[in-house]
């Protein structure tokens, strides 16, 4: 081939290339934005009876306004919902999410493995919407101390 015909099939092709790059990131969906979250209490042992409700103080990093969150999109590993409306935090710039505590030591348990006696950091997901659809999500670790039995 002539060097002319190589030099216009190989601009063609690096300016399909090009445009082909820029229309996945044009309709590709914006990225999940990144939650923070703190479970209180942080530790829980098995023996007890679980907190009612589990309260999760939950922020974005990089930080954004709280009041964009849609309550009603919020989900605990995908499966529960909050059981009680969420509130913001007296004190610190958070959103305060109550979960059914046993809803919580479910999610726990299923994530242990194993049920032998320990101490195990154990890390369950938020994820949401934003009022816009935009997805966030986040893990924040519980603690979960499963105790040795008693001798009989």
């Amino acid at each position: 081939m002539k060097t002319r015909t190589l030099a216009l099939l190989s601009l063609g092709i690096i300016t399909l290339l090009v445009l082909g790059t820029l229309a996945s990131n044009v309709f590709s969906p914006p990225p999940n934005l990144k939650l923070k979250t703190k479970w209180k209490p942080a530790t829980y042992t098995l023996d007890n009876g679980p907190p009612n409700p589990w309260l999760t103080e939950i922020y974005f990093a990089p930080p954004r306004p709280l009041t964009e969150v849609d309550p009603s999109t919020l989900l605990l590993e995908g499966l529960y919902s909050p059981s009680a409306p969420v509130y913001m935090h007296p004190l610190k710039d958070r959103l305060v999410v109550p979960w059914n505590g046993y809803d919580v030591i479910t999610a726990l348990l299923t994530k242990v493995g194993h049920m032998g006696p320990g101490t195990y950091v154990i890390f369950l997901e938020i994820t949401g919407k934003l009022y816009s659809g935009q997805a966030f999500s986040g893990q924040g670790s519980i603690t979960l101390v499963i105790p040795e039995l008693p001798p009989p």
